[in-house]
């Protein structure tokens, strides 16, 4: 269907910390992923104290191999070097080293977290599912734009047989072509949306295309990295896994930032 001239021509969303909040899971997993390693006890009496700690830098993250570092790192510091990791070039020199220091290349810790989920779901599907939720009104808006709005693809680095169950378990009938997760090889997120674009015969150069994304650093790097889609539309998820200075840094550097009303609203309502 044909977008309206206000709205986009293609609407790529994020999943996770756009459409669907799974703080819940990807602390579950992660513990488990990490405990799977055998590197580190993890005392049920710490579980408290880390999830706290680990959902304040959810931000940090960008893929999932993170996240189980992530637990690993907050088990051997102590809660005030937690501040210092914020800082997106602290956290990468702080996870790599650590990284190195425990012998686990990317991959492993990329197994042990989907081993995690893997086993979760065949145990109790429903259990792992109800460690999520859709951001508020995200499922009924989905709904509404697949049967009246302008093509919609989901675009994450988390597998599709993740990214479906979830989608299903909401009731959103997206299309199978447009849920799309982790490729093999990994390609940045620009590629795959240049290839989509292309696919709706869309102009080179991103006219119409929008793109929803909670990571403002990824939104920085599509904005240097694809000079050539110059002319798509960033937006920048303020009720996802950001913290409030990338808000204002958002701002500072010309990236739109997008509040949850309007993004379920019309497209007349979101900044320009």
């Amino acid at each position: 269907m044909t977008a309206p001239a206000t709205g986009p021509a293609l609407l790529v969303l994020d999943f996770d910390g756009v459409v669907c909040d799974g703080m819940e899971e990807f602390f579950e997993s992660s513990w488990r992923g990490w405990q799977s390693l055998k590197i580190q006890e993890l005392p049920l009496s710490r579980r408290s104290e880390l999830h706290d700690r680990f959902a304040r830098l959810r931000p940090v993250v960008e893929a999932g191999w993170e996240m189980v570092l992530l637990m690993g790192i907050l088990a051997s510091t102590a809660p005030t070097q937690d501040a210092a990791l914020q800082d997106h070039e602290h956290w990468a020199r702080t996870r790599d080293a650590f990284r190195r220091a425990c012998g686990q290349p990317q991959e492993t810790l990329f197994a042990a977290l989907e081993g995690a989920r893997d086993a979760w779901v065949a145990s109790d599907r429903d259990g792992w599912l109800r460690c999520h939720r859709f951001y508020p009104g995200i499922a009924d808006w989905l709904r509404r734009l697949v049967g009246q709005g302008p093509p919609v693809y989901i675009l994450s680095t988390k597998h599709k047989r993740f990214l479906d169950d979830l989608i299903s378990w909401q009731g959103v009938p997206l299309p199978d072509e447009r849920v799309m997760g982790r490729a093999t090889p990994r390609k940045a997120k620009w590629d795959v949306i240049r290839e989509v674009a292309a696919r709706h015969g869309l102009p080179t150069g991103g006219a119409g295309v929008w793109f929803v994304e909670d990571r403002l650093e990824t939104l920085l790097e599509f904005r240097s990295a694809a000079a050539d889609l110059g002319a798509a539309r960033l937006f920048l998820a303020e009720w996802g896994y950001v913290f409030p200075r990338d808000v204002a840094r958002a701002h500072t550097l010309g990236v739109a930032s997008l509040a949850l009303a309007a993004a379920t609203g019309p497209f007349e309502g979101w900044p320009a």
